[in-house]
Protein backbone atom coordinates (compact mmCIF):
# COMPACT_ATOMS: atom_id res chain seq x y z
CA UNK A 1 0.00 0.00 0.00
CA UNK A 2 2.71 2.47 0.97
CA UNK A 3 4.76 1.74 -2.13
CA UNK A 4 1.69 2.06 -4.37
CA UNK A 5 0.75 5.45 -2.88
CA UNK A 6 4.21 6.90 -3.29
CA UNK A 7 4.81 5.32 -6.70
CA UNK A 8 1.54 6.87 -7.94
CA UNK A 9 2.58 10.22 -6.52
CA UNK A 10 5.87 10.17 -8.37
CA UNK A 11 4.25 8.91 -11.55
CA UNK A 12 1.94 11.91 -11.49
CA UNK A 13 4.98 14.13 -11.19
CA UNK A 14 6.35 12.46 -14.36
CA UNK A 15 9.96 12.19 -13.38
CA UNK A 16 12.12 12.14 -16.46
CA UNK A 17 14.49 9.37 -15.37
CA UNK A 18 12.73 6.13 -14.51
CA UNK A 19 15.59 4.56 -12.57
CA UNK A 20 15.87 7.72 -10.49
CA UNK A 21 12.14 7.79 -9.74
CA UNK A 22 11.99 4.18 -8.55
CA UNK A 23 15.10 4.53 -6.43
CA UNK A 24 14.02 7.85 -5.00
CA UNK A 25 10.76 6.24 -3.89
CA UNK A 26 12.63 3.50 -2.06
CA UNK A 27 15.21 5.78 -0.48
CA UNK A 28 12.67 8.35 0.66
CA UNK A 29 10.89 5.61 2.57
CA UNK A 30 13.99 5.37 4.76
CA UNK A 31 13.93 9.05 5.68
CA UNK A 32 12.34 9.80 9.01
CA UNK A 33 11.76 13.42 8.11
CA UNK A 34 10.17 12.70 4.75
CA UNK A 35 7.61 10.30 6.19
CA UNK A 36 7.15 11.60 9.73
CA UNK A 37 3.72 13.19 9.49
CA UNK A 38 2.06 10.44 7.44
CA UNK A 39 3.68 7.56 9.29
CA UNK A 40 2.73 9.02 12.66
CA UNK A 41 -0.87 9.31 11.53
CA UNK A 42 -0.83 5.68 10.38
CA UNK A 43 0.89 4.28 13.47
CA UNK A 44 -0.70 6.44 16.18
CA UNK A 45 -3.86 8.16 14.96
CA UNK A 46 -4.90 9.20 18.44
CA UNK A 47 -3.47 12.25 20.19
CA UNK A 48 0.11 11.98 21.39
CA UNK A 49 0.12 9.56 24.31
CA UNK A 50 2.47 11.71 26.38
CA UNK A 51 4.09 10.62 29.63
CA UNK A 52 2.34 7.38 30.67
CA UNK A 53 2.59 7.78 34.47
CA UNK A 54 3.77 10.21 37.11
CA UNK A 55 7.06 8.33 37.36
CA UNK A 56 8.86 7.21 34.24
CA UNK A 57 11.83 5.13 33.16
CA UNK A 58 13.65 6.94 30.34
CA UNK A 59 15.21 5.26 27.29
CA UNK A 60 16.91 6.69 24.25
CA UNK A 61 14.72 6.45 21.14
CA UNK A 62 17.40 4.44 19.24
CA UNK A 63 16.90 1.44 21.57
CA UNK A 64 13.10 1.32 21.06
CA UNK A 65 12.31 -2.00 19.29
CA UNK A 66 11.16 -0.73 15.88
CA UNK A 67 13.91 1.86 15.62
CA UNK A 68 16.64 -0.55 16.74
CA UNK A 69 15.52 -3.26 14.31
CA UNK A 70 15.19 -0.85 11.39
CA UNK A 71 18.70 0.44 12.04
CA UNK A 72 19.93 -3.15 12.34
CA UNK A 73 18.54 -4.06 8.92
CA UNK A 74 20.09 -1.00 7.27
CA UNK A 75 23.46 -1.61 8.93
CA UNK A 76 23.48 -5.35 8.19
CA UNK A 77 22.58 -4.56 4.58
CA UNK A 78 25.66 -2.31 4.47
CA UNK A 79 28.03 -4.56 6.43
CA UNK A 80 27.23 -7.50 8.74
CA UNK A 81 30.32 -6.73 10.82
CA UNK A 82 29.02 -3.22 11.35
CA UNK A 83 25.63 -4.48 12.58
CA UNK A 84 27.40 -6.93 14.88
CA UNK A 85 28.62 -3.93 16.89
CA UNK A 86 25.12 -2.75 17.74
CA UNK A 87 24.17 -3.19 21.42
CA UNK A 88 22.95 -6.62 22.51
CA UNK A 89 21.13 -5.11 25.51
CA UNK A 90 19.43 -1.84 26.34
CA UNK A 91 19.61 0.18 29.54
CA UNK A 92 17.44 2.92 30.98
CA UNK A 93 19.11 6.28 31.47
CA UNK A 94 20.25 7.17 34.98
CA UNK A 95 18.03 9.89 36.45
CA UNK A 96 20.73 12.56 36.37
CA UNK A 97 21.59 11.79 32.74
CA UNK A 98 17.91 11.94 31.80
CA UNK A 99 17.44 15.33 33.45
CA UNK A 100 20.58 16.84 31.98
CA UNK A 101 19.76 15.75 28.42
CA UNK A 102 16.16 16.94 28.66
CA UNK A 103 17.46 20.35 29.75
CA UNK A 104 20.26 20.28 27.15
CA UNK A 105 19.03 18.34 24.07
CA UNK A 106 22.23 18.88 22.08
CA UNK A 107 24.34 17.25 24.77
CA UNK A 108 25.92 17.32 28.24
CA UNK A 109 29.64 17.01 29.06
CA UNK A 110 30.67 13.39 29.51
CA UNK A 111 32.96 14.41 32.37
CA UNK A 112 29.88 15.58 34.27
CA UNK A 113 27.79 12.47 33.51
CA UNK A 114 30.51 9.85 33.90
CA UNK A 115 29.94 9.21 37.67
CA UNK A 116 26.28 8.39 37.01
CA UNK A 117 27.14 5.95 34.22
CA UNK A 118 29.80 4.38 36.47
CA UNK A 119 27.29 4.00 39.29
CA UNK A 120 24.81 2.23 37.06
CA UNK A 121 27.55 -0.06 35.76
CA UNK A 122 27.72 -1.57 39.27
CA UNK A 123 24.00 -2.29 39.55
CA UNK A 124 21.96 -5.37 38.71
CA UNK A 125 19.47 -4.68 35.94
CA UNK A 126 15.96 -5.94 35.21
CA UNK A 127 14.65 -9.43 35.90
CA UNK A 128 14.51 -12.08 33.20
CA UNK A 129 10.81 -11.48 32.51
CA UNK A 130 10.76 -7.72 32.94
CA UNK A 131 8.53 -5.93 30.46
CA UNK A 132 9.03 -2.37 29.32
CA UNK A 133 5.74 -0.48 29.05
CA UNK A 134 6.41 1.54 25.92
CA UNK A 135 4.12 4.47 25.01
CA UNK A 136 1.61 3.69 22.27
CA UNK A 137 3.66 5.48 19.63
CA UNK A 138 6.72 3.30 20.38
CA UNK A 139 5.00 -0.09 20.35
CA UNK A 140 5.38 -2.49 17.44
CA UNK A 141 4.20 -5.95 16.45
CA UNK A 142 5.06 -8.35 19.32
CA UNK A 143 6.74 -10.75 16.90
CA UNK A 144 9.27 -8.05 16.04
CA UNK A 145 9.52 -6.62 19.55
CA UNK A 146 10.57 -10.07 20.76
CA UNK A 147 13.66 -9.85 18.51
CA UNK A 148 14.85 -6.50 19.88
CA UNK A 149 17.43 -6.24 22.68
CA UNK A 150 16.08 -6.91 26.15
CA UNK A 151 17.06 -4.86 29.17
CA UNK A 152 20.38 -5.79 30.73
CA UNK A 153 20.45 -8.00 33.84
CA UNK A 154 24.16 -8.02 34.71
CA UNK A 155 26.34 -4.88 34.69
CA UNK A 156 28.80 -6.40 32.19
CA UNK A 157 25.99 -6.63 29.63
CA UNK A 158 25.75 -2.84 29.31
CA UNK A 159 27.18 -1.88 25.89
CA UNK A 160 28.00 -5.51 25.06
CA UNK A 161 27.96 -5.88 21.26
CA UNK A 162 25.52 -8.17 19.52
CA UNK A 163 28.29 -10.21 17.91
CA UNK A 164 28.47 -11.65 14.41
CA UNK A 165 26.79 -14.98 15.18
CA UNK A 166 23.71 -13.38 16.75
CA UNK A 167 23.64 -10.72 14.05
CA UNK A 168 23.59 -13.41 11.35
CA UNK A 169 20.79 -15.29 13.13
CA UNK A 170 18.71 -12.14 13.55
CA UNK A 171 19.20 -11.13 9.91
CA UNK A 172 17.91 -14.52 8.75
CA UNK A 173 14.86 -14.25 11.02
CA UNK A 174 14.13 -10.87 9.48
CA UNK A 175 14.24 -12.29 5.97
CA UNK A 176 17.70 -11.30 4.78
CA UNK A 177 20.04 -13.46 2.74
CA UNK A 178 23.62 -13.06 1.56
CA UNK A 179 22.61 -11.82 -1.89
CA UNK A 180 21.03 -8.72 -0.32
CA UNK A 181 24.21 -7.58 1.41
CA UNK A 182 26.49 -5.02 -0.19
CA UNK A 183 29.82 -6.26 -1.44
CA UNK A 184 32.91 -4.83 0.19
CA UNK A 185 33.40 -2.58 -2.84
CA UNK A 186 29.79 -1.34 -2.66
CA UNK A 187 30.10 -0.64 1.06
CA UNK A 188 33.37 1.24 0.60
CA UNK A 189 31.72 3.25 -2.14
CA UNK A 190 28.74 4.01 0.14
CA UNK A 191 30.84 5.48 2.96
CA UNK A 192 33.63 6.82 0.76
CA UNK A 193 37.25 7.32 1.73
CA UNK A 194 38.65 10.35 3.58
CA UNK A 195 38.33 13.14 2.80
CA UNK A 196 34.67 12.26 2.29
CA UNK A 197 32.01 14.46 0.76
CA UNK A 198 29.32 15.81 3.14
CA UNK A 199 26.73 13.08 2.45
CA UNK A 200 29.12 10.17 2.86
CA UNK A 201 30.63 11.73 5.98
CA UNK A 202 27.15 11.88 7.56
CA UNK A 203 26.54 8.22 6.69
CA UNK A 204 29.88 7.23 8.20
CA UNK A 205 29.35 9.20 11.42
CA UNK A 206 25.79 7.92 11.88
CA UNK A 207 27.05 4.33 11.47
CA UNK A 208 29.67 4.99 14.15
CA UNK A 209 27.11 6.44 16.59
CA UNK A 210 24.81 3.44 16.22
CA UNK A 211 27.62 0.93 16.86
CA UNK A 212 29.62 2.50 19.70
CA UNK A 213 29.64 -0.66 21.81
CA UNK A 214 32.43 -2.26 23.86
CA UNK A 215 35.56 -3.09 21.94
CA UNK A 216 34.83 -0.52 19.26
CA UNK A 217 34.37 2.80 21.04
CA UNK A 218 36.67 4.48 23.56
CA UNK A 219 33.56 5.52 25.50
CA UNK A 220 30.76 3.03 24.68
CA UNK A 221 27.22 4.31 25.21
CA UNK A 222 25.25 2.19 22.76
CA UNK A 223 22.96 0.45 25.27
CA UNK A 224 21.50 3.86 26.13
CA UNK A 225 21.03 4.91 22.50
CA UNK A 226 23.60 7.62 23.17
CA UNK A 227 26.99 8.56 21.77
CA UNK A 228 29.68 11.12 22.41
CA UNK A 229 30.66 13.83 19.94
CA UNK A 230 34.10 15.24 19.14
CA UNK A 231 33.69 17.92 21.80
CA UNK A 232 33.13 15.30 24.53
CA UNK A 233 29.38 15.86 24.84
CA UNK A 234 26.94 13.00 25.38
CA UNK A 235 23.72 13.10 23.36
CA UNK A 236 21.08 10.82 21.93
CA UNK A 237 21.87 9.44 18.49
CA UNK A 238 18.77 11.26 17.24
CA UNK A 239 19.29 14.51 19.16
CA UNK A 240 19.14 17.83 17.26
CA UNK A 241 21.93 18.07 14.66
CA UNK A 242 23.29 14.60 15.44
CA UNK A 243 24.62 12.72 12.36
CA UNK A 244 21.70 10.27 12.32
CA UNK A 245 19.22 13.17 12.21
CA UNK A 246 21.24 14.75 9.40
CA UNK A 247 21.12 11.36 7.64
CA UNK A 248 17.34 11.69 7.38
CA UNK A 249 17.76 14.86 5.34
CA UNK A 250 19.83 12.95 2.80
CA UNK A 251 16.69 11.00 1.90
CA UNK A 252 14.88 14.12 0.73
CA UNK A 253 14.94 15.08 -2.98
CA UNK A 254 17.66 17.60 -3.76
CA UNK A 255 15.21 19.66 -5.85
CA UNK A 256 11.89 19.29 -7.63
CA UNK A 257 11.93 16.17 -9.82
CA UNK A 258 15.41 15.32 -8.50
CA UNK A 259 16.68 12.23 -6.70
CA UNK A 260 17.91 12.40 -3.11
CA UNK A 261 21.55 12.38 -2.07
CA UNK A 262 21.12 8.79 -0.90
CA UNK A 263 19.59 7.85 -4.24
CA UNK A 264 22.61 9.23 -6.06
CA UNK A 265 24.94 7.25 -3.79
CA UNK A 266 22.98 4.02 -4.36
CA UNK A 267 23.08 4.57 -8.11
CA UNK A 268 26.77 5.48 -8.05
CA UNK A 269 27.59 2.38 -5.99
CA UNK A 270 25.34 0.11 -8.10
CA UNK A 271 23.21 -1.47 -5.37
CA UNK A 272 19.70 -0.43 -6.43
CA UNK A 273 18.38 -4.03 -6.91
CA UNK A 274 19.64 -5.06 -3.47
CA UNK A 275 17.97 -2.08 -1.85
CA UNK A 276 14.65 -2.88 -3.50
CA UNK A 277 14.90 -6.48 -2.26
CA UNK A 278 15.59 -5.20 1.26
CA UNK A 279 12.29 -3.31 1.24
CA UNK A 280 10.27 -6.04 -0.47
CA UNK A 281 11.49 -9.08 1.47
CA UNK A 282 12.04 -7.83 5.02
CA UNK A 283 9.83 -5.92 7.49
CA UNK A 284 12.00 -2.81 7.09
CA UNK A 285 9.17 -0.58 5.90
CA UNK A 286 6.87 -1.64 8.76
CA UNK A 287 9.68 -1.06 11.25
CA UNK A 288 10.51 2.33 9.79
CA UNK A 289 6.89 3.41 10.09
CA UNK A 290 6.90 2.35 13.74
CA UNK A 291 10.23 4.05 14.37
CA UNK A 292 9.01 7.24 12.70
CA UNK A 293 5.93 7.35 14.95
CA UNK A 294 8.06 6.89 18.05
CA UNK A 295 10.59 9.52 17.05
CA UNK A 296 7.83 11.88 16.00
CA UNK A 297 6.40 11.94 19.52
CA UNK A 298 9.68 11.78 21.44
CA UNK A 299 12.23 13.35 19.09
CA UNK A 300 13.46 16.77 18.01
CA UNK A 301 10.82 17.36 15.34
CA UNK A 302 8.15 18.81 17.63
CA UNK A 303 8.09 15.88 20.07
CA UNK A 304 7.84 15.78 23.86
CA UNK A 305 11.63 15.74 24.22
CA UNK A 306 13.88 17.36 21.59
CA UNK A 307 16.61 15.31 23.31
CA UNK A 308 15.08 12.14 21.75
CA UNK A 309 14.29 10.35 25.01
CA UNK A 310 11.24 8.11 25.55
CA UNK A 311 9.41 8.08 28.88
CA UNK A 312 8.14 4.55 29.62
CA UNK A 313 5.90 3.57 32.52
CA UNK A 314 8.07 3.05 35.57
CA UNK A 315 7.93 -0.41 37.19
CA UNK A 316 6.17 0.01 40.52
CA UNK A 317 5.23 3.59 39.57
CA UNK A 318 7.41 5.09 42.24
CA UNK A 319 10.63 7.04 42.42
CA UNK A 320 12.09 4.66 44.99
CA UNK A 321 11.25 1.45 43.15
CA UNK A 322 14.02 1.71 40.58
CA UNK A 323 17.15 3.85 40.44
CA UNK A 324 16.26 4.83 36.87
CA UNK A 325 12.75 5.99 37.72
CA UNK A 326 12.15 9.71 37.80
CA UNK A 327 9.22 12.11 37.82
CA UNK A 328 8.10 12.93 34.29
CA UNK A 329 9.74 16.26 33.51
CA UNK A 330 7.00 17.59 31.17
CA UNK A 331 4.38 17.13 33.90
CA UNK A 332 6.31 18.97 36.58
Amino acid sequence: MWCEVIINFFCLRRLKMKRFSILTIVIILTGVLSLSSVAFAQRAPEAASGPPTKYVEPFGVPVAPAMWLANFLLLYFSSPDLAANMPAYRAALPQEVYRCLVDNPEGCPYAYLKPYFDEQALQIGGSRNKTTFWPTSCQCDPKWEALAPREYRQPNQIHQPLGREKADQLARRLGMDQEMILTEEQYECQIGTPPRGPAREIIFLCDQDLTNSKGKAAIPLSSYGLSIDKQGYVRSNCAPNAPCIEFNKLALPLCENCPSALALIAIDCDFVPKLIRLFKETPLLELLIGGVACQKEWGPDGGVHPSCIIETACPGNGGESNNNCAPSIPTQ
